[in-house]
């Protein structure tokens, strides 16, 4: 691990094109087109593949993707800022050199530190709402001057603040995930070598425990019946996944 001090950027190049990848796939999770690129699983492994490291995208995309996937930004609320949390903190770990792949490969050997950037994702996730909330207050506020439209006709008035709503969805993504990704590297990371070797062990069995919530939550939410098929093909491509991405 590379990771430095509070006032290491290490490599901006690679801090700025997850920055980039953090504010267009924030786009993509209600704001514009919802490829589901923006899952964690595909955030992840995209962030790994445009900084070398897919392995790592993929050991921590795939149980942030198990234990999210009953919270889903379609025809339902949802909670937290799991995009540029997954992008930032994939980033960092690809940045400091903080490969995941023995957790990927070998189980065990990685599963502290997995489990440590898992809790990053998670609680940058939680804060990331709040930026969320704030930007949503300030579209409604501009969308609802949309009413004019009805007394002057001006029909491209809707298209100038949809347009200015997603510039601001783009700029709080691009921001909220670099400063993630910065924090992750500069603090989160240097301090799991600090941490007593409880609480790293402790850290390996969320890395664990994480995707059978998840699975729980799914089960509940839809029925075991709705939910098996669906589940078993997200497993078959995950193992398609990982063998195209190891060879």
């Amino acid at each position: 691990m590379t990771a430095g001090g509070f006032l290491d950027w290490g490599d901006p190049v690679g801090f700025a094109g997850a920055a980039v990848l953090g504010g267009l796939l924030a786009l993509d999770d209600t704001a514009y087109a919802q490829t589901w690129l923006s899952q964690p699983l595909p955030a992840a492994l995209l962030t790994g593949l445009l900084l070398g490291d897919p392995l790592t995208g993929l050991a921590l995309g795939l149980p942030l993707q198990i234990v999210l996937a009953a919270n889903i930004p379609v025809g339902q609320s949802f909670t937290g800022d799991a995009v540029t949390s997954t992008v930032g903190v994939t980033a960092a770990a690809v940045l400091a050199e903080a490969s995941q792949t023995p957790a990927l490969l070998h189980g065990s050997a990685g599963l502290p530190e997995l489990g440590w950037l898992l809790l990053a994702v998670s609680l940058l996730s939680i804060a990331g709402q709040y930026a969320v909330g704030a930007e949503r207050r300030g579209n409604t506020a501009w969308m609802l001057r949309g009413h004019r439209t009805l007394r002057d006709g001006d029909l491209g008035r809707i298209g100038r603040l949809h347009l200015r709503c997603m510039q601001v969805t783009f700029v709080r993504g691009a921001v909220t995930t670099v400063a993630a990704a910065y924090l992750v590297y500069a603090v989160w990371l240097p301090l799991f070598g600090h941490l007593p070797a409880r609480v790293q062990a402790a850290s390996g069995l969320l890395a664990l425990l994480l995707p059978g919530l998840g699975l729980g939550a799914v089960v509940e939410q839809y029925g075991l019946r709705r939910s098996a098929p669906w589940l078993a093909i997200g497993a078959a491509a995950v193992v398609a996944l990982g063998t195209v991405v190891r060879a």
